[in-house]
């Protein structure tokens, strides 16, 4: 359940507000009965989201950090990070899997920590 707990919590959330987006907006000004647009009853709302390219830097592995990563974290998250060490890097990866449940191959785990340390790491002396 941990690992479709991200998902499940979407669904959740875009439910809610697409249930918010079909309830009818009243102004203070009129009241349900003297509103001129009045929402039919069983009518289906809809929204359009806007897309947003991710801004993900390219590096090595880049598919195996998208397919493990992104389902917690925003495309973004990445870029907002400080440059670490390797070994700080693969205490991050395998934090994300003890503390947090992140189910990820230990072959996964290496092109995950060879990715960041490429796109943000900082050489071994900082």
């Amino acid at each position: 359940m941990k690992k479709n707990l991200p998902a499940f919590a979407a669904v959740i959330l875009l439910s809610a507000a697409l249930s918010l987006a079909a309830q009818p907006q009243q102004s203070s000004n009129s009241s349900p009965t003297t509103s001129k647009a009045k929402a039919a009853p069983n009518s289906v709302a809809s929204i359009v989201l806007p897309k947003y390219p991710p801004e993900l830097p390219a590096g090595p592995y880049l598919d195996t950090y998208q397919k493990n990563c992104l389902i917690c974290h925003s495309a973004r998250y990445v870029t907002m990070q400080p440059p670490f060490s390797r070994a700080v890097w693969e205490k991050e990866v395998k934090k994300m899997i003890d503390a947090y449940g992140a189910t990820i191959s230990e072959a996964d785990q290496r092109e995950i920590v060879d990715y960041l340390v490429v796109v943000r790491g900082s050489s071994p002396g900082k």
